[in-house]
């Protein structure tokens, strides 16, 4: 959100994470994250265009891209 040139207040997330036998082992198969963030200065459209984009580029995501990812972003104040 910084970045975007609005700075939150507070952002809180949660993943939450299902891990399946595939070929003989464990593989995460899908992730749902839920977020709340409270950030000034934004509405709601730019803040899920914000946290998809962050969903997309994180480190972490790009690393699990072989699961499928779900976003629940909720803008709070």
């Amino acid at each position: 959100m910084e970045k975007a040139g609005h700075p939150a207040k507070r952002i809180s997330t949660t993943a939450t994470v299902k891990l399946e036998m595939v070929g003989g082992g464990p593989k995460s198969t899908t992730i749902d994250l839920k977020t709340e963030a409270d950030v000034p200065g934004i509405d709601e459209a730019k803040f899920r265009e914000q946290a998809e984009l962050t969903k997309k580029t994180c480190p972490v995501s790009v690393a699990l891209a072989g699961a499928q990812i779900n976003l629940d972003a909720k803008l709070i104040r």
